[in-house]
């Protein structure tokens, strides 16, 4: 069984504010605390950002969505979800958003069912009629929408006090509930009995301070208005509901998180696929103690390998050994995103520990003078010694990109420069069919619409006129080219491999391949089998692509998007030796002094020279 954690939280907004105190990055915050608690999806109220989008935070490990009103309109609602990175993967749609008050998630469980989760945010008590019933409208109808098949989980802050009254709302509150009903809570009690849902905030015994959620301004009493709801034939599926009282982002509401024991179903790969293999931290070889110790183990490895005679079997045996050698050494790579709070984390946690402890105790005891000064006292130094923190990171980063570029190293200066961007917007955008006017979003199309715009471009068919050809001078046939590849090529080919490139789906890097030692070169005779088979291995054929916005256009055009192909290393070996064969045979006068292009000493610049 795989648990699962969800969670609600107003957090006021999302919108970053330079001038104010506090660093910036809400999200960033935000994602700290949800993994602090181990939420898996969050719904957000409040977010107050524009229109639909999402983000994503590689550091923090969560996706945000978000639907909001449009960015000339005053914004004072706005849902989302925060999703754990694993879990955005198995998803079959992306969230979506009704109105700026209502947005949906579809989580896959096992034997084909799905969860279907809402994140609500209700209108206040101040609001007029017109605008809740409108919002109750929305609301029932999406409702009735949810196939009765689903899992069905309401999450969010609902501006309402349904009380403590359980035996005249029966099935719809527990034992357990807190104060005293008003209008909003009227509206969601009828709402839930209509469509058999049960509060469950109100099942479990709790103090008060893990079931109250929102203080009042004025009154500072503490009151129940976040809520996680359930159909009442899934009450047993919740395992307990409560308020994080120590969950702090600079909000008056109290994280509320809901344990439920759903299954999530995995990701499945279509029949033949094989498992995504881990990359591997090839920073480690410039230490030459690892580099030694790779070599060895590649040679105990590869030494019991023997060829059987077919290319598939043949190069899975070896990529399975020199991968399994080298993440054994060098141990998988960790994609983290920098960030200003990740170099001081102890200092930091040490300090909103001293916060958070001050914080219930003044929540314990709000009537003491004493110890609400005493916290109002900490937060503002935590609050300063948190910004000098980011002061002196950002400095120093700064200092280090300068020193980048003063040295003209370009990889470094770029990505000292993204990770103080930070993460940028990803995932599965919405994308203009062929037709150019019709809008996909739906997760499964988006692939399709991509598989179809690198056909086309990729695929085109060539015309050859023969009678062109039939008129060229004819040479003779250089037997010497249908020879197998001999170990010197291949070490040539080895040596002439750009270093820093992303590997192919065998995961395994040019590095590997540079400092895998002789014996791992002279295995690779497998390339003379592949000859003389006349047949290559699948994996030397494919190319996983990827797409990067070229920065002009409109984004959601295909054609303003640059595709990358992610090939297998041994695979390039190979077409490097063909390729350095072709290019001696052909500058045996074969090539008039014209022709410039792909040849030695021939650049440009020894042109204009």
């Amino acid at each position: 069984m795989i648990p699962l954690t969800i969670g609600t939280w107003n957090i006021r907004t999302l919108q970053d504010n330079p001038s104010a105190h506090r660093p910036e990055r809400r999200t960033a915050l935000v994602a700290r605390e949800l993994a602090r608690f181990n939420i898996d999806v969050a719904a957000l109220c409040e977010t107050r950002l524009a229109n639909e989008g999402q983000l994503t935070e590689i550091g923090g490990g969560y996706t945000f969505f978000w639907c909001g009103r449009s960015s000339n309109e005053h914004r004072t609602s706005g849902v989302g979800f925060a999703v754990k990175n694993h879990l955005v993967r198995t998803l079959a749609s992306l969230p979506k958003g009704v109105n700026d008050r209502l947005m949906t998630l579809h989580l896959p469980l096992p034997r084909g069912k799905q969860a279907t989760l809402i994140s609500a945010y209700a209108p206040t008590m101040t609001n007029p009629d017109e605008v809740k019933d409108k919002f109750y409208e929305d609301f029932d109808a999406l409702l009735s929408s949810v196939k009765r098949t689903d899992r069905l989980i309401l999450l969010g802050d609902f501006n309402a006090r349904v009380g403590s009254d359980h035996s005249a709302w029966d099935g719809v509150i527990g034992k357990n509930g807190i104060g005293k009903c008003n209008s909003n809570g009227l509206l969601l009690l009828k709402t839930c009995a209509v469509h058999d849902l049960t509060i469950t905030n109100t099942i479990f015994r709790l103090p008060n301070r893990k079931k109250t959620s929102w203080m009042h301004p004025r009154s500072k009493h503490w009151h129940l208005i976040d809520y996680a709801i359930v159909r009442r034939k899934d009450r047993q599926d919740v395992r307990v509901t409560k308020a994080m009282p120590s969950a702090d982002c600079w909000t008056d509401h109290r994280l509320i998180i809901s344990k439920l024991n759903f299954y999530i179903k995995p990701k499945r790969r279509p029949p033949g696929n094989k498992a995504v293999m881990k990359q591997i931290n090839i920073s480690k070889l410039r230490n030459p103690n690892t580099a030694t110790s790779l070599v060895e183990d590649l040679d105990n490895q590869l030494s019991e390998l023997r060829l059987e005679g077919n290319a598939e079997r043949d190069w899975e045996s070896f990529r399975d050994i020199v991968h399994s050698s080298a993440l054994k050494v060098l141990g998988p790579s960790h994609r983290k995103q920098q960030d200003w709070f990740d170099e001081n984390d102890d200092e930091i946690k040490a300090l909103l520990a001293e916060k958070h402890c001050l914080h219930r105790a003044y929540q314990n005891d709000a009537s003491s003078i004493a110890k609400k000064n005493a916290f109002n006292n900490t937060r503002r130094t935590v609050q300063s010694k948190l910004r000098k923190m980011q002061d002196s990171w950002l400095s120093a980063k700064a200092d280090e990109i300068q020193k980048f570029a003063d040295r003209n190293n370009a990889k470094r200066f770029y990505e000292a420069l993204r990770s103080l961007y930070g993460p940028q917007p990803s995932g599965s955008f919405p994308l203009l069919d062929l037709d150019g006017v019709t809008l996909i979003t739906e997760k499964t199309r988006i692939l399709q619409r991509w598989a179809e715009h690198f056909q086309l471009v990729l695929n085109r068919s060539s015309s050859i006129n023969n009678e062109a050809i039939d008129r060229m001078p004819q040479v003779n046939i250089n037997h010497s080219l249908d020879a197998p590849p001999t170990n010197t090529e291949t070490q040539q080919a080895i040596s002439q491999l750009s270093s820093g490139k992303a590997p192919g789906s065998d995961a395994i890097s040019a590095e590997v391949y540079k400092d895998g030692g002789t014996v791992l070169v002279d295995k690779l005779t497998l390339f003379q089998s592949f000859w003389n088979q006349g047949s290559l291995p699948q994996e030397f054929k494919d190319a996983s692509i990827v797409h990067l916005y070229k920065r002009k256009g409109n984004r959601q055009v295909c054609d303003n998007q640059r595709g990358i192909s992610l090939l297998s290393i041994a695979g390039k070996i190979l077409a490097r030796v063909l390729l350095n064969r072709l290019t001696d045979h052909l500058e045996q006068g074969l090539l008039p002094e014209t022709q410039c292009g792909f040849r030695k000493e021939r650049g440009t610049v020894d042109m204009i020279f």
